[in-house]
């Protein structure tokens, strides 16, 4: 469940998101305050529309998410004392001890040295969540150029290097360092966050790539054996049709597929009326699948209608990347944004162009700090996706902030940013 991200988009990546609202001020768009092209919740790009400026009404007949247990209980919060401020005050102690750990990194002792933090002051700054803003970015370009300085443990500590080739054929390529105990944490968010969509003994079919040991398909199947349920691998590599005849085979109550995957898949049932027969059938040995997890690119909306008139399955989205140790969020239930794995990241939205934060409800751009990361700390990662912060309560009944859907990359020019959304099957 990665999503490879890479520098700022440029116009020959895709499609810009226009938004009547901003582009009717000129004379804002241009000056890169509040009303720049983007900045409202509810416009345009991937993902349902969704308001972002009020909470939404509670369903009764929606499941809470399973994340919210499993935060409480990696955060050493009572369960019944769950909430933003609580989450946000624990975040804050995880923050101190992330910078402490970031400063064993040639990179970041350079980068922080004129904070007044060392190793003998680690706590010194930032005291809390809201000190945060006062820590510089680290970029894509930060990656790509840092290399071995970002990494704060010995080489034969780390259990898996994952590199990103960048952007064009010159340039050196992002590379991504993780320890054994950093990819437990992974499965573990896996096994949870799947128990949104899976039961025990479902039989689920992945389409991501698996076969490489603590590859991402390699770490979901490990999360859902432990969750109980019957992972299978297959081939990520093939056409729809082939996909669809293999999901049938498997009798699959559940698969986790690319939103490319799943709209070539869907197409190919739609049109063939044999493979539809075969999908749509429901029998005790080749059940209909129940539900699917999109995950590795933005999902447009359209692809998940595609899929749900194809299949008839729930479809729920997933956001992550690399950087993230694959895992980010994922929908529960009420489908009202990705409930967000807090007790290893915290994400933050900050204005394209100021870098100054943004109040929940206002689409700027995704900012994360990996705050359990071993082997390789990243604090205040630009990810270049355009997103905001959904106020809490989620309908399903947490009372947890969430990450609205990701509209598409920040593209910025000049004293101007505005939204582009990629072409299909592009991966950012």
């Amino acid at each position: 469940m990665t999503r490879n991200i890479a520098s700022p988009a440029s116009p020959e990546d895709g499609v810009p998101v226009s938004c009547p609202a901003c582009a009717a001020s000129t004379e804002r768009g241009e000056r890169g305050e509040r009303g720049e092209r983007g900045e409202h919740g509810e416009h345009g790009g991937y993902g349902a529309h969704v308001d972002a400026s009020h909470p939404a009404p509670i369903a009764q007949d929606v499941a809470r998410s399973p994340l919210d247990p499993w935060l409480a209980a990696r955060l050493s919060i009572p369960f019944d004392a769950l909430s933003p401020a609580t989450v946000r005050a624990r975040q804050g102690d995880l923050l101190c001890e992330a910078v402490r750990r970031a400063l064993d990194a040639p990179f970041y002792r350079a980068r922080l040295a004129g904070l007044g933090l060392s190793h003998s002051r680690p706590h010194s700054r930032p005291l809390s969540l809201d000190d945060l803003p006062g820590l510089p970015f680290t970029t894509p370009e930060d990656l790509r150029e840092a290399g071995d300085a970002l990494l704060r443990v010995a080489d034969d500590a780390v259990a898996r290097i994952v590199t990103l080739p960048t952007s064009g054929s010159t340039g050196s390529p992002k590379r991504l360092r993780f320890s054994d105990a950093d990819i437990e944490r992974t499965v573990d968010f896996f096994a949870v966050g799947m128990t949104t969509l899976c039961r025990p003994g479902d039989v689920v079919a992945i389409f991501m790539p698996g076969q490489r040991p603590d590859s991402v398909g390699n770490l979901l199947d490990r999360g859902l054996r432990r969750a109980g349920m019957q992972p299978v691998l297959l081939p990520p590599a093939a056409s729809g049709a082939e996909h669809a005849a293999r999901l049938a085979e498997t009798g699959a109550q559940v698969f986790v597929a690319t939103p490319t995957q799943a709209r070539a898949l869907a197409d190919a049932v739609l049109a063939d009326a044999t493979l539809a027969d075969s999908m749509m059938r429901d029998q005790p040995l080749a059940p209909r699948p129940r539900a699917c997890l999109l995950s590795a690119e933005a999902t447009p909306p359209e692809t998940a209608d595609r899929v749900r008139a194809a299949l008839g399955c729930e479809v729920f989205d997933h956001w992550g990347m690399t950087e993230t140790g694959y895992g980010g969020g994922v929908e529960c239930a009420a489908h009202h944004g990705f409930h967000l794995r807090e007790a290893d990241i915290h994400v933050e939205i900050v204005h394209p162009l100021t870098g100054a934060p943004l109040p929940d409800g206002q689409t700027g751009e995704v900012v994360v700090t990996t705050l359990a990361s071993e082997a390789m700390v990243l604090l205040r990662y630009r990810t270049g996706d355009a997103a905001a912060i959904l106020p809490p309560p989620c309908r399903c009944g947490s009372p947890l902030r969430r990450l609205g859907p990701v509209r598409g990359r920040i593209r910025r020019y000049g004293n101007h940013w505005d939204i582009i959304t990629l072409a299909k099957g592009v991966r950012p």
